[in-house]
């Protein structure tokens, strides 16, 4: 006879909340194994008994075939006291305070629970919050670890007798389903009026669709937040919720029915139907077809739509024959943080929406949804929010590190036992409710991981509220430039650690000079870099109005080549463009400025006419959007080397626009020469750097880069010519994904012990 084994199994990463417990117990159970499994802190610990070559299977079954939404990142494996087991049994969670592992996000809803609640003889028919183990909220409703219902927002609501049953069977799906609920004894909707005032009705679901169909705007509570919805066929509606919302031209997000809905009005290739259907239903940015029969006023003058599927029960049973396509876009004023707490959005959309669908489950974890875009078969997350965050990704050090990234996209990051934890899209700190819930977040995730930061990295920029709360903390600070952050984001993600050419174009950010920087070419590595490029400095006048009002941009560009701009802003107030035009001339308020964003913008304000914006980048993303890419044709530039220093000069690229401008050429043909033209200056400055410093790994970074046309052509371009190139795809390329750069930008220097306090670590390389 084979004399039994016994090994401790302990497993980490994202284990919690997605079936594993019950998949180990059915797959001990095949394989005639004994012993137990449990939950603690947030991995999961099986004790195993049995012959060798069954316990081989199990492990096998373990590793290669694991739950669909389980993540493992280790496995541990140890002898253990030889126990005999009378059987397999699944038993309580266990306190452990060295907590290590991942937070689940949450995750959509799945075709099982969705044929519950369209199922008119299962008890759960029509019920909004219906769950397993495979969907539904996780880390919106965690306080605490392990992940348990009385640590969640459901431990507010008892379990039916029906419900306790399913929770306690193994067999069942719903087995430690810990949000499982059903009608009977689970969180309801109740409608309201805008003023407050519950509206009296059998059905609140049923009604809130009545009242979509009729042209009003519901603000709805969902898994992270509310949402501001309308039918997206009605352009009243819409043009009704840009007004009360204060968003006269950013694009809105929608949520149609089906893929089937999805593909009458956008364009879909095998991966974005991939990626729009998968289990974190993101917004994918989807080319819109031609003969679109939707308002114009959805995404006023681009080609895309940000479109999601339905990912809660709930937003299937808003939609039928007669709504197929809903308005979905955050809960909030143009600019504040999504509203997540009743009152709170009781009070801020009072004057936006006109009834109120509410629920009684408290969100803990306030999370918008996630934006995606797909370019050569692969998805690149631009904005980190639900089904994907917190994200994380494995960070080789043993440091521990708090990231707090920057002023706009804000997200944290905390590095823990080797992986760092990317915090959802936090909004823009110039507010101070986005700054409260900023701070709640930190201390949020830092009790939930119970992690202990050694050191805190942030930007340099002294101003920014994620800067001042860095340095307001007693622990070890370090300072990383804006661009290296973004540069190192891209070589953590990809596991690489050697020199490198980063490539990062971006709007703002704080350079080791005192300038704005935002064109840059940099030899380097994650904690060291040197500037080896850049754009051409421009004297921009007016500090953050010129972002927001590109028209000084553009008057600052056209200044140096002795062009007026009356002409191409005939509408603009000609005292304030004296005001401004003399405080160019006497350097006042004025900065000197490398980024690339302001060229775009510039560029665009001039084609478009646009003197003002109302959205981040609304200028330079209309020019992406009108590119004519059968075009091929560039503009002249010129790259010059001072003191060592690549600088491509913007003079002749302007000058080639304004030429076809005042030849009344097409827009898009302009359009596509000038992207061409910065494709092709990129590419000629990569290899300038090749044969100077025999570097050819590439490392493309920052919020130009989101210019997908822009980001294709740099791509292609650099790859004919044999260089190695990357760009970030798990971590947005803009703003939100700053603190994964800082955090590794901050491990590598404290690996090497290279810090010294209050440097700008721009170290040279010999």
């Amino acid at each position: 006879m084979i004399e039994p084994q016994s090994l401790m199994i302990q497993v980490h990463g994202i284990v919690q909340g997605v079936g594993m417990r019950p998949f180990l117990y059915k797959t001990a159970n095949a394989f005639h194994l004994t012993g137990f499994v449990k939950n603690k802190g947030a991995s999961v610990v099986i004790v195993l008994s049995g012959e060798q070559r069954a316990m081989d299977g199990f492990l096998y079954e373990l590793t290669n075939n694991p739950p669909p939404n389980a993540v493992i990142h280790h496995i541990d494996i140890s002898s253990h006291p030889k126990l005999h087991f009378q059987d397999f049994r699944i038993l309580h969670s266990a306190e452990d305070e060295k907590i290590q592992g991942c937070l689940l996000p949450d995750l959509a809803i799945c075709d099982d629970c969705r044929e519950d609640i369209l199922n008119q003889k299962d008890r759960r028919f029509g019920y909004a919050f219906t769950n397993c183990t495979n969907c539904g909220p996780r880390y919106s409703i965690i306080e605490e670890l392990p992940y348990d219902r009385g640590n969640t927002t459901m431990r507010s609501f008892t379990m039916c007798e029906e419900c306790n049953k399913e929770y306690k069977n193994p067999e069942n799906r719903r087995f430690h389903a810990q949000p499982n609920a059903c009608p009977v004894c689970g969180p309801k909707y109740i409608l309201f009026l805008g003023n407050g005032e519950q509206v009296e009705c059998e059905n609140p679901i049923e009604k809130g669709k009545q009242l979509l169909k009729e042209g009003k705007i519901l603000a709805i509570k969902g898994i992270g937040g509310y949402h501001l919805v309308c039918n997206a066929e009605n352009e009243t509606a819409i043009a009704t919720l840009r007004m009360r919302k204060r968003r006269p031209h950013k694009p809105f997000a929608m949520m149609a029915c089906s893929i089937a809905d999805v593909m009458e009005i956008c364009s879909l290739n095998p991966k974005e139907k991939e990626t729009i259907s998968n289990n974190r239903r993101p917004i994918v940015l989807l080319k819109r077809n031609d003969s679109t029969f939707l308002p114009d006023n959805i995404s006023p003058k681009l080609r895309q739509y940000g479109v999601m599927l339905p990912y809660t029960p709930l937003h299937f049973l808003l939609f039928d024959e007669s709504l197929k396509y809903l308005i979905m876009t955050s809960g909030n004023i143009s600019g504040m943080p999504i509203c997540y707490k009743d009152e709170d959005a009781l009070e801020h959309l009072k004057d936006v929406a006109d009834y109120f669908l509410i629920h009684n489950r408290e969100i803990m974890t306030p999370i918008d949804d996630s934006v995606v875009k797909v370019m050569e078969e692969e998805a690149l997350l631009s904005r980190c929010g639900r089904g994907y965050a917190p994200l994380a990704l494995p960070l080789n050090t043993l440091n521990e590190i708090l990231a707090v990234g920057g002023n706009q996209k804000a997200s944290l990051c905390f590095v823990h036992n080797q992986l760092a934890h990317i915090s959802q899209y936090l909004g823009e700190l110039h507010f101070l409710d986005a700054c409260k819930e900023y701070t709640s977040v930190i201390d949020r995730l830092s009790r939930l991981l119970n992690a202990s930061p050694q050191a805190i990295a942030h930007d340099l920029h002294p101003n920014y509220f994620s800067t001042q709360y860095a340095k307001k903390q007693k622990i070890t600070t370090i300072a990383v430039q804006h661009h290296h952050a973004h540069m190192a984001a891209c070589m953590a993600e990809h596991n690489f650690y050697e020199k490198g050419i980063g490539i990062i174009f971006d709007g703002t950010g704080m350079g080791a000079d005192g300038a704005i920087w935002g064109g840059e070419f940099f030899i380097g590595n994650r904690s060291q870099y040197k500037r080896v490029g850049h754009l051409e400095y421009i004297t921009l006048q007016g500090g953050d109005s010129a972002i927001e009002e590109p028209w000084k941009c553009a008057l600052s560009y056209l200044d140096t080549i002795h062009e007026s701009i009356e002409s191409f802003f005939p509408n603009l107030d000609k005292v304030q463009l004296q005001v401004v035009e003399k405080a160019l001339q006497k350097k006042v308020n004025c900065y000197q400025s490398s980024s690339m964003g302001r060229l775009f913008d510039c560029v665009a304000a001039l084609l478009l006419g646009c003197s003002h914006i109302s959205y981040e980048a609304q200028a330079a993303i209309e020019l992406e959007s009108l590119v004519d890419d059968s075009i091929t044709e560039t503009y002249s530039f010129t790259i010059t080397e001072r003191a060592g220093v690549f600088i491509l000069g913007y003079q002749s690229i302007l000058e080639g626009v304004l030429e076809d401008f005042g030849n009344h050429q097409p827009i898009s043909v302009i359009s596509a020469k000038f992207h061409n033209t910065i494709s092709k200056a990129t590419i000629e400055c990569a290899c300038r750097i090749r044969e100077k410093y025999l570097v050819d790994n590439v490392f493309l970074g920052g919020g130009v880069f989101e210019n997908t046309f822009l980001l294709k052509n740099v791509v292609s371009g650099l790859r004919i010519l044999g260089f190695h190139v990357y760009y970030n795809q798990k971590v947005p390329r803009n703003d939100g994904g700053l603190s994964f750069g800082q955090a590794a930008v901050a491990a590598s220097i404290l690996e090497e012990r290279a810090y010294v306090s209050g440097s700008s670590n721009e170290n040279y390389f010999s």
